[in-house]
């Protein structure tokens, strides 16, 4: 799996109110996001290559992730998975 930084999230409810869309109100969970890679190319992702249920809710800008790209003509993930910040540990000296 390759990794990479959400970059941007677009959550369609908060898109401006379009006539004749289907678009909810206060749900959240529908959307796309960018992801930065290591070469600093921009790979897009849709809500529902997210992996667990209410994942796309839960990333943030700048949370690492890891994916898996598609092979199509740009570059697009078909899954999509937050990594879990370990804390650093600070270490004692040897008494």
């Amino acid at each position: 799996m390759l990794s990479g930084l959400i970059k941007r999230l677009i959550h369609l409810s908060q898109q401006p109110y379009l006539p004749n869309s289907r678009l909810v109100s206060g749900h959240n969970d529908k959307g796309y996001g960018i992801i930065q890679d290591a070469d600093g190319r921009e790979v897009y992702f849709s809500h529902e290559v997210v992996e667990y249920q209410n994942g796309f809710d839960r990333l943030r800008l700048g949370q690492l992730v890891e994916y898996t790209l598609e092979s199509a003509p740009y570059l697009r993930a078909t899954s999509v998975r937050a990594t879990i910040a370990v804390p650093a540990v600070a270490l004692r000296p040897a008494a």
